[in-house]
């Protein structure tokens, strides 16, 4: 895992919640296209090595707010396995626009997919309905995807070395839709417990007890610890640590 990059692609994944006007601000070089179709956005960012695509999520801090993405509707992909019907219909929304800045860009360009929250999930089916093997996805607090036969498929076809999602340690949005649904996540899990320490694919034993840790640090407060883990600030300022 490249720490850097990851630093970068969660500062970027924080930026795309920005106004377009204030998102121009922080890229003064103008190479990057906008794109929003019906409740769908997405930027297309670029240099001359990289193609990043960046979606907008969901911010949350009340669970209402994101049950209307974590609908339980599993419909097949074009690859095979099972996705989130909702994550697939809107990127469906944004996919003509995706492809041309693709076709149009990629030559010489190492391409990146990234996203927080809602626009992790979407950053994750884009990755798999473009089918390039030489890509690469950072994710934040993505809510699972697809069933485990998804799972499967993209974990065969991209190198987990190229596969990084990061959870902070109750995030709750990285718990749902519920695996009694066949629901699971993809490529490697670097997870943040309570102290910031990165861990790779911790044991289950590990993060039942950083959830009780994290619910009870959070009550003293008076907060909801999963809720506040889920915020893109905190994975900007965890991946930063890593520096």
């Amino acid at each position: 895992m490249d720490k850097n990059k990851a630093y970068e692609m969660a500062l970027l994944s924080e930026r795309v919640y920005l106004p377009l006007e204030e998102f121009s601000e922080q890229h003064t070089d103008r190479r990057f296209n906008y794109h929003s179709v019906g409740g769908t956005q997405f930027y297309t960012v670029w240099t001359s090595t990289e193609l990043i695509f960046a979606f907008r999520g969901t911010e949350v801090t009340d669970f209402a707010d994101i049950k209307s993405d974590l609908k339980m509707r599993l419909a097949l992909t074009g690859d095979g396995g099972q996705a989130h019907r909702g994550f697939q219909d809107a990127l469906d929304l944004v996919w003509d626009d995706l492809v041309t800045d693709y076709n149009r860009l990629c030559e010489e360009r190492h391409v990146i997919f990234t996203g927080h929250s809602l626009g992790a999930a979407l950053a994750t089916l884009a990755m798999s309905k473009l089918d390039l093997r030489t890509a690469e996805i950072y994710t934040f607090g993505s809510p699972r995807v697809g069933d485990s036969d998804f799972r499967a498929i993209f974990n065969n076809k991209f190198n987990p070395t190229h596969v990084h999602r990061f959870r902070n340690q109750n995030d709750i949005v990285t718990r749902h839709p519920s695996t009694v649904w066949d629901y699971r996540h993809v490529g490697t899990c670097y997870y943040f417990d309570g102290d910031g320490k990165c861990i790779t694919n911790p044991s289950l034993w590990h993060r039942v007890k950083q959830f009780a840790k994290g619910m009870f640090n959070g009550l003293k407060k008076r907060k909801v610890d999963s809720f506040a883990d889920h915020s893109v600030s905190n994975y900007v300022r965890l991946t930063k640590g890593l520096l």
